[in-house]
């Protein structure tokens, strides 16, 4: 909502402080209980016929156009590969603790589903799963190895888009390694090897055959830093299939640091970045230990289904 309107709507109610009163003031279950209150009594408004009318109108809640038989076959195999890469597949919550699309990135709070109780709407799989080893590493429950999980979810957003083929809610194929650093860029040349290489025959698998690669230097960082050669370079000695291309600095990114990775495909004669990711300071943030890595990657496996299918 943007802010003019939200300030119209207070004026309109002659109560200048409420925004500062439920957000400062009361504490979260007080909050919570009172937002329950007010949505049940709002509900109790509703017909069936009002519901219809309501959920014609509402793009978040219409199913995706897919096969799902065929569609949910290919997820299995893609579970099924990834798995043999030794990315353990974790099944989440389809709601996220509140804050966790926000907190950690620079996602705007409004782009994110808000819901009752303490929670949101599942937006980024990444995130999560950024909460669920820093849980359990916090708890001693974790070895100081690096940790590969992977996810397959749909997940919604809801931020204006242009593109028509874009839908509110899709399916995100997610690559995530959480680690120590053990010096010498061993985790970052290690974890990029194993994020391009299992992303490569995920595409493979669908029948793409034009594949590759940009790395993107962030934060400081530019094409011929050590951290960017010294990965790339050993990639490409490990991995002689995979195309890559060290593309100019992002420096106004304030989302990765270090590096990103963006992989296009060719589809007939039109280009698609079909994934994004790169190194994150989540996991340092949230265990304030400066030895944490952490690498994602995120595949929009249902444009994929839909591109080749």
């Amino acid at each position: 909502m943007k802010k003019d309107i939200g300030e119209h709507i207070i004026s309109k109610l002659d109560l200048p402080d409420i925004v500062k009163i439920l957000s400062d003031e009361l504490s979260g279950s007080e909050l919570n209980t009172i937002l329950l209150e007010v949505f049940n009594r709002r509900v109790r408004q509703e017909t069936p016929s009002s519901l219809l009318n309501k959920y014609e109108e509402n793009k978040l809640v219409k199913p995706a156009p897919i096969d799902v038989l065929e569609s949910k076959e290919d997820e299995l195999r893609a579970y099924k590969l990834i798995a043999d890469k030794g990315f353990e597949p974790i099944e989440l919550s389809p709601v996220a603790q509140l804050g966790t699309s926000s907190v950690m990135a620079t996602v705007d709070q409004k782009k994110v589903l808000t819901a009752l109780r303490n929670t949101e709407v599942q937006a980024d799989p990444t995130n999560a799963i950024a909460l669920h080893y820093a849980s359990l590493k916090k708890k001693g429950e974790l070895d100081n190895k690096i940790h590969n999980y992977s996810n397959i979810s749909r997940v919604i957003r809801t931020q204006v888009f242009d593109n028509p083929n874009f839908t509110p809610h899709f399916i995100i194929l997610a690559l995530i390694s959480c680690g120590r650093d053990t010096g010498s860029f061993n985790f970052e040349k290690e974890e990029l090897l194993k994020h391009l290489t299992t992303s490569y025959e995920i595409c493979k698998s669908y029948g793409v055959e034009q594949i590759w690669y940009e790395i993107i230097p962030c934060k400081g960082y530019d094409k011929q830093s050590t951290l960017i050669t010294e990965s790339v370079s050993y990639v490409q000695q490990k991995s002689s299939s995979l195309k890559i291309v060290i593309v100019e600095p992002q420096h106004d990114n304030n989302y990765y640091y270090g590096f990103r990775i963006k992989q296009q495909i060719m589809i007939g004669s039109n280009t698609i970045e079909i994934a994004d990711g790169g190194l994150l300071d989540w996991t340092q943030q949230l265990l304030n230990n400066k030895k944490e890595r952490m690498m994602t990657f995120g595949l929009g496996i249902q444009i994929l289904y839909q591109l080749t299918k």
